[in-house]
């Protein structure tokens, strides 16, 4: 049995970017890999953590100094994305962190 939860992994970081959709490109018609540029640095940021340390206090302020470079953000667009980020970051802490759950599929459907 491998331990859990797992850590994380380029595939789930790209898809959690790629869901959150910060900046609503892919809401907007751009491709889905759209933010597969910033999931790779972000994942290069938090793959050594240790389980205990994937809390959202330790991985926004990855999110927000990649988002801010990317995507040329200056204090005032950094400010009005910040809960669109953290959101970001609680999604990896919630699959990745201490307080992580198995997630079941509904076998009902």
């Amino acid at each position: 049995m491998s331990a859990w939860p797992p850590p994380p992994d380029l595939a789930s970081i790209k898809e959690l970017a790629r869901d959150a959709d910060t900046e609503h490109f892919i809401a907007n018609g751009s491709p889905t890999d759209e933010y597969d540029h910033e999931a790779e640095q972000l994942y290069a940021a938090v793959a050594h953590l240790q389980t205990a340390e994937l809390v959202v206090s330790n991985i926004l302020p990855h999110i927000e100094a990649i988002w801010s470079k990317s995507f040329a953000y200056d204090v005032e667009v950094l400010v009005k994305a910040r809960p669109d980020l953290e959101a970001l970051a609680q999604q990896i802490a919630r699959f990745f962190g201490p307080e992580a759950k198995p997630q079941v599929r509904d076998r009902s459907l």
